[in-house]
């Protein structure tokens, strides 16, 4: 009697595992999506490129937007699971991991529409590692293949592999769809301009106080150039910054044996142009196709600025900086 009775156990456990396999939450469809991409082989961008530069965009969503068709049961709960499948870094960029090439970082988005896509990126859903899981509901879905790719600088670049990890969708058990980045190299090329001479000193000619007839009043012109060596196809503009008395005058320093009264004023190209604005963008020139050597024409030259000067030393410094388009 005891034999027999747990056969009879056995028996019903084994239908209660049975019944639990054949009425879980589960769902099937076609076959899954799949889209490999290669990212460019060469990047070129400007040499001063500030972090977060967008250095390459899909500038819209690409996956031939075909969707699957996809039925989910219950009972039970149903996920959604989408992201990198594991091993990426995380930048200190929102949405943004490393790509494997130095310097650059890769932002994927994720739309399910085909038939009403977002007009941007952020209107998807930005793919993470760890992959995220979102409940859904016993149903029939039609998620669509289309990815928003973008490459952004988060470091200094160097050239390099492309070693990203798959992008995978999952409805519940069901994969439904996938983006692969083949491994390729990049090359990276820098644009912009070398200076030169980086601690460049301009000598002021010897003025005397007699020379300055009212506030407002010049003297002692002194013509200087910044010598530039540059990438082909920028167009370059320039800024000075510094401690200022006026839109285009440098304060002297101060302290013993200081001029006072005096300041020095810049102006751009050759003696008799115009005052150059200080802390705003000077147009300088475009490179064309073969870039090259290059200078910056200046002038120096003491600007009166109160009633009277008093003699002595003019020291006064400023800070270039570069622009690219």
């Amino acid at each position: 009697m005891k034999h027999t009775a747990f056969r009879q156990m056995a028996g019903a456990l084994g239908l209660l595992l049975m019944s639990s396999l054949a009425w879980g939450a589960s769902c099937s469809g076609d076959p899954p999506l799949r889209t490999f991409h290669t990212l460019p082989a060469v990047i070129t961008q400007q040499r001063d490129a500030p972090l977060g530069t967008v250095l390459y965009d899909t500038n819209g969503w690409v996956g031939a937007g075909q969707f699957v068709n996809v039925t989910c049961r219950g009972p039970g709960t149903l996920w959604m699971t989408d992201g990198f499948r594991g091993g990426m870094v995380k930048t200190d960029y929102e949405h943004v991991y490393e790509s494997g090439v130095p310097g650059i970082g890769i932002k994927v988005s994720w739309a399910n529409n085909a038939r009403n896509p977002p007009s941007s990126m952020s209107g998807g859903r930005y793919m993470v590692d760890p992959p995220r899981e979102l409940q859904i509901s016993a149903t029939t879905y039609v998620p669509a293949q289309m990815w928003w790719i973008q490459l952004i600088k988060i470091g200094p670049i160097q050239s390099g592999t492309f070693k990203i990890n798959p992008v995978r969708v999952f409805y519940h058990n069901m994969l439904t769809n996938e983006l692969n980045f083949t491994p390729s190299q990049v090359v990276f090329n820098q644009q912009g301009c070398r200076v030169q001479n980086k601690a460049l000193t301009v000598p002021m000619p010897t003025a005397g106080v007699q020379r300055f007839q009212g506030i407002g009043s010049t003297t002692g012109e002194r013509l200087f150039d910044i010598p530039l060596e540059c990438d082909p196809n920028i167009r370059i503009s320039y800024r000075l910054d510094g401690l200022t008395s006026g839109e285009s005058v440098l304060k002297n320093s101060t302290g013993a044996g200081m001029a006072k009264g005096v300041g020095v004023q810049i102006l751009k190209g050759s003696g008799g142009g115009t005052p150059l604005v200080l802390g705003a963008n000077a147009y300088h020139m475009d490179m064309g196709a073969v870039g090259g050597l290059s200078k910056i024409p200046l002038v120096a030259r003491y600007y009166q600025l109160e009633p009277s000067v008093m003699p002595g030393s003019v020291i006064t410094t400023a800070t270039l900086t570069l622009f690219y388009e």
